[in-house]
Parts: structure tokens; C-alpha cells; sequence
């Protein structure tokens, strides 16, 4: 995609679209960087267990099953901008903060329980980015989102030369002062530019709508509507993708994973964020209709499930074969993300624009309700075998792939008739 195109897509978003693709960066660069090493500096620095580890994954998805509907709530009731920069500035600067300065499990219960708090602002970050601009455009709004995310995951070597020049403890306790420091503008530059939409100005005079009943009428909703109840079941069964994920650093240098070096393993990230960024660049903005949304999911499903059978399957020390695997599974981070979400807001927009927020408060709040036992349970495969977790989200992938296809097939028969 040439400049020219990528200026003329921008100049067809929405306001805050445009204020919030720009400010991502803030975000997304240094928070790979942290999710990437923390698990590394939880068991190094800190001395926790695979277990342990797990069980502090569990309380951030605890987190994110009451904090999202409550989101959806507060979103609708006093206003999308309000509600996301209070919780997103306090949950984001709070955990990193208490990152610096950690020393023991409970330092880390107190960051994680802090981070949670951003959970509620999720779907509130959703609406904004998406409502003021017209369906066709928004998926290239989530691909420069991803594109983002993927530089930020392009960029790990640099937190792999700082951890490599200062060692595992203050190295990342300089990844979390980045963090930090980072936000600062991010926050500062949202607070001065973005507005609350129409239909979050619409909503707050319908207080029916923005309590129970609108919740009542959201899920009813999720019933009537094939597309929309199919979206949310791969999205929780797709949600398990990033407790597994937590455990990919820790792979990759053990001796029973892969054994690579600390500063060599963020080079899979690397090439996995490079294909991402390739696919979330030129592909995902092209994307317009049901069919393109579909095929694309189901092709980042199957390039997912395969990176992720021939990472847990390569050999001990292979640094070519784990970047090849890494780079095909950067076509799954680079559509599965983006792809979904467009898709599930503008069968949204179809049915009832009002029911945005809290239909997609329900989904994080679902997918992280059934996915509760999961990092835990991924902590424990790991114990047992490195490559168990991996093996056994590559089955989750095939799940969600096959419950795709089926619902859909069902929708074309039904149309049809």
C-alpha cells in the first residue's frame, strides 16, 4: 500500500479513530516489550513457579470477567471518553509503577490487580475507535491497530539488548520505567483530543438502555443473531491463545523448550510481528464484506494452528526453524485480532448500534469467565511438558476454525432457502 493510499484511508476515519490509531504506539511498543520479559522476570527475579505463575494470570482474568460489564455500564451512563481515560491512566501507571519497585508474589498480585483495572475500559476503547466511521473503513482501522501491536513486537530486540547489557532484574525493571514514562503523552494528547460520539450522547439521555435493560436486550440480541453468537464463542475459545502465549518467552529458553538465550529468543517475536505487520498493513485494509472477513479468519486460523505445531516440534537450539514458525504465526496475530473485531461491530451495526458496548463488554467478559482456569491449567502442562500448552491450543485454533465454518454454512443454507 503506497503513501498516498494510507493518507487517503486515514483522512476517512472517524475523529477519534484517527487520535487513538496515532497514540497506540505509546502503548503497544513498551507493553510488548513488558509482556514478552515479565514472565522471564517472575521466575528469575522473583523465583515464582510455572504454577505460581499461573495462578497470577488467573487473577487478571478474574479481573477481566466482572470489569468489562461493569465497563459496558459505565461507558454507556457517564460517557466513553470519561470512563476510558480514568480507569485506562490509573490500572496502566498504577501496575507499572508497582512493576518497578516489585520484590515478591504480592509486589506482583498488587501490579496485576492494578492492570485489571484497564480491563474495563475495552469495549469503552472500542466504541470510540469505531463509531464515528463508517463500517466499510473499519477494518483498516483494527489493521493499523494490529500494525501497531506489531511494532511493538518488531521492536523486542531492543528490550533484548537492554536485558542482555543489565541483566534480568534491572533490565526489566527499566522495561517497566519505559512503560511508565511512555503513557505519560499517550493519556495526555487523549485527553486534549478525543470527544465522545453521537451514540455515546445518544445513550447517556436513554438511561434505560445504559443499565440492565440494555443488557437484557444485548444478549437477546446475541440469540437471535447466528454471525454475532458464533464471533463470541471463537472468541472465547481464541482467548486461550494469550494464556498460552504468556509461556512462549519461558519456552524458548529453557533447556527442556527450545534453550535458546534470553537476548536471542526476542527475535521470534520479531519475525512473528514482521508478517503481522505485513498482513495488517497491506491485506486486512482491503478487506470490505462478510466473504473477506470469513476467508481471512479461516486462513489465520490455519496458518495459527500450524506455527504453533512446528514451534512446540522443533528441534532444541533450531533458531532458523523457530523464525520460521514464528513468521506464520504472525498471519494468524494479524488477522485474528483485527478481522474478528470488524467483523462483530459491524454485525453490530446492523442489528442495534446502541448495544455496541455492552455486547462487547459480554464477550470479554465471557471469554475471560470460561477462560479462568486456563493459565492456570497451561502453567501445569507446562510443568509437565514444555510443549503441552502449545499442543493443546493448536487444538483450540482447529475448534474455533470448524465452529466457523459450520455456523456460517448454516447461515448461507438459511439465507438461501
Amino acid at each position: 500500500m503506497t503513501l498516498r493510499k494510507v493518507v487517503k484511508t486515514f483522512t476517512l476515519w472517524g475523529r477519534n479513530a484517527k487520535i487513538l490509531v496515532a497514540t497506540e504506539p505509546f502503548w503497544s511498543i513498551p507493553v510488548s516489550w513488558v509482556f514478552f520479559y515479565r514472565v522471564i522476570f517472575l521466575s528469575e527475579s522473583l523465583g515464582l513457579s510455572g504454577v505460581q505463575i499461573g495462578l497470577l494470570s488467573t487473577v487478571l482474568t478474574f479481573s477481566s470477567i466482572v470489569y468489562p460489564l461493569a465497563g459496558g455500564y459505565l461507558g454507556d451512563r457517564f460517557g466513553r471518553k470519561r470512563i476510558l481515560l480514568l480507569f485506562d491512566s490509573v490500572g496502566w501507571l498504577g501496575s507499572m509503577a508497582v512493576w518497578i519497585v516489585s520484590k515478591n508474589i504480592w509486589f506482583a498480585l498488587c501490579a496485576y490487580i492494578l492492570e485489571g483495572l484497564a480491563s474495563i475500559i475495552v469495549s469503552v476503547w472500542e466504541c470510540l475507535l469505531v463509531e464515528d466511521t463508517e463500517p466499510q473503513h473499519r477494518a483498516s482501522i483494527y489493521g493499523y491497530i494490529s500494525v501497531a501491536t506489531s511494532l511493538g513486537a518488531l521492536s523486542t530486540p531492543v528490550a533484548g539488548y537492554i536485558i542482555g547489557s543489565y541483566g534480568v532484574d534491572p533490565g526489566c525493571r527499566t522495561l517497566f520505567a519505559l512503560s511508565f514514562v511512555s503513557m505519560i503523552p499517550l493519556f495526555t494528547v487523549q485527553y486534549i483530543y478525543l470527544r465522545e460520539t453521537e451514540t455515546g450522547y445518544r445513550i447517556m439521555k436513554e438511561k434505560s438502555f445504559a443499565g440492565v435493560k440494555g443488557y437484557l436486550g444485548s444478549i437477546s440480541m446475541i440469540r437471535r443473531n447466528r454471525i454475532i453468537a458464533t464471533l463470541l464463542l471463537t472468541s472465547i475459545i481464541g482467548n486461550s491463545y494469550y494464556s498460552v502465549a504468556t509461556y512462549l518467552p519461558l519456552y524458548l529458553i529453557e533447556k527442556r523448550g527450545l534453550g535458546l538465550k534470553e537476548e536471542i529468543a526476542s527475535l521470534v517475536p520479531a519475525a512473528s510481528s514482521m508478517s503481522a505487520l505485513i498482513v495488517a498493513s497491506l491485506i486486512v485494509p482491503r478487506l470490505t464484506s462478510r466473504r473477506d472477513y470469513l476467508r481471512a479468519l479461516s486462513s489465520g486460523y490455519c496458518f495459527g494452528c500450524l506455527a504453533i505445531l512446528l514451534l512446540a516440534f522443533s528441534p532444541q537450539g533450531n533458531l532458523p526453524l523457530a523464525l520460521v514458525s514464528g513468521a506464520i504465526l504472525g498471519v494468524y496475530t494479524g488477522t485474528a485480532f483485527s478481522v474478528s473485531r470488524t467483523f462483530l461491530t459491524n454485525e453490530i451495526e446492523a442489528v442495534d448500534s446502541r448495544a455496541r458496548a455492552k455486547i462487547l463488554s459480554i464477550t470479554l467478559t465471557l471469554a475471560s469467565l470460561l477462560n479462568l482456569p486456563t493459565p492456570t491449567l497451561a502453567g501445569y502442562l507446562f510443568s509437565l511438558n514444555p510443549k503441552l500448552p502449545f499442543i493443546a491450543e493448536s487444538c483450540a485454533l482447529v475448534i474455533s476454525l470448524t465452529t466457523l465454518i459450520l455456523a456460517t454454512r448454516k447461515r448461507g443454507s438459511a439465507e438461501s432457502t
